[in-house]
């Protein structure tokens, strides 16, 4: 049993609603009015309305972020300047290991339906997400400088960041890791993320709205583990993903 569904859930009910949501949001209804609309009338519950919410994204959103994915199969040469938004990134690895709901939403990128701080007892999973992420960036060593940006309102996150920050030196010898800890780690992580020749691991859409190039890390992570998602959504709506996020 997965251990964010708390309930069962009618997916045909919640398939039919995914499909009126992104109607409506192709109609001009903001994404709040959207929700409010479709909650009402398939009476979702927050699962359901979450789900929704961090999956299905207006059109217009989904091709700008699909034209800005770029993923294994380049040469990242190009790209000097990685940045990590960090507990967005860590926090789906730890959900992918712990066999919780995820999702391949409508933009390609795997989410969860988790919150943004770590559980009790999930700290045992920190060297296992780190090293699974490090072995990501070894496959795609060519960055000459990673920023790790985290939230400094999060309990240990000073400890957390560096941890991770020590085992990416470690192992990308030819790479600048610097750690960036804010009390607005969006905003950072944006500013970062609109320098020239850069490129930025993160599914937060204000995030990926305003970001140059997108590394799906938490999809590439996802293929090389072996994990299926939930619910696809971008096969749900006949979208294709590129070549390297395709599951083998």
């Amino acid at each position: 049993m997965r251990r964010d569904r708390k309930q069962e859930i009618d997916f045909n009910a919640l398939i039919d609603a995914a499909y009126d949501y992104r109607f409506l949001l192709a109609r001009g209804y903001s994404y709040s009015q959207a929700l409010d609309v479709i909650a009402q009338r398939y009476m979702l519950n927050r699962y359901g309305k979450l789900l929704l919410f961090r999956c299905v994204h207006s059109i217009t959103y989904v091709y700008e972020t699909l034209k800005k994915i770029t993923c294994k199969c380049v040469d990242y040469s190009s790209y000097g300047l990685l940045v990590v938004d960090f507990y967005n990134i860590l926090l789906t690895v730890i959900a992918l290991l712990e066999n919780s709901d995820v999702f391949l939403c409508d933009d390609c990128l795997i989410r969860d339906l988790r919150g943004s701080k770590l559980r009790s007892g999930e700290r045992t999973f920190l060297t296992e997400s780190y090293n699974i992420l490090a072995n990501i960036f070894q496959q795609c060593n060519s960055f000459r400088e990673i920023v790790i940006v985290g939230d400094k309102n999060v309990s240990h996150s000073l400890e957390d960041i560096k941890s991770f920050a020590n085992m990416l030196s470690s192992r990308l010898k030819e790479a600048k890791v610097t750690c960036v800890l804010s009390t607005k780690p969006d905003a950072t992580a944006i500013s970062y993320a609109q320098m020239e020749n850069s490129i930025i691991a993160s599914t937060d859409s204000v995030i990926i709205e305003k970001s140059r190039k997108i590394l799906p890390l938490t999809t590439l992570i996802l293929n090389q583990i072996k994990v299926k998602p939930l619910l696809d959504f971008s096969q749900l709506f006949g979208l294709s993903c590129p070549t390297c996020l395709q599951n083998s």
